[in-house]
């Protein structure tokens, strides 16, 4: 597993309102001339996505940006986290940078996480 854990100063699960989760498939099909397709395992894990927000202070959104910048590499590397649905550690990594959003004091985190060896 990631050496990196998720920054416990932050809240520990995605909100569950708006929570999407999606299985990537790891099934490479080829079409034939004649007959049905054929079908074959692409690789042997398959990742599965999670998007959600965070509700976060301004101080909880700074420690985000530090660590998701210099810890994370830019939100290059593996990192530990809370899984949204079994709320067990797994090792997770960004799909895509987080998008901040200013809301009545706070501020909405949007983020894209992968959960590897799903």
């Amino acid at each position: 597993m990631a050496a990196i854990r998720w920054p416990e100063s932050l809240p520990q699960l995605l909100r569950l309102e708006g929570l999407t989760a999606q299985r990537k498939s790891s099934v490479i099909r080829t079409e034939m001339d004649a007959g049905p397709a054929k079908a074959r395992q692409r690789y042997t894990v398959a990742t599965k996505e999670f998007s959600g927000t965070l509700l976060l202070t301004e101080q909880e959104r700074e420690i985000l940006e530090d660590w998701y910048t210099h810890t994370l590499g830019g939100g290059v590397l593996r990192f530990e986290m809370m899984h949204p649905q079994t709320q067990e550690f797994a090792e997770f990594r960004f799909v895509e940078d987080y998008q901040e959003t200013a809301s009545e004091g706070y501020w909405e985190i949007a983020l894209t996480v992968e959960l590897l060896n799903a």
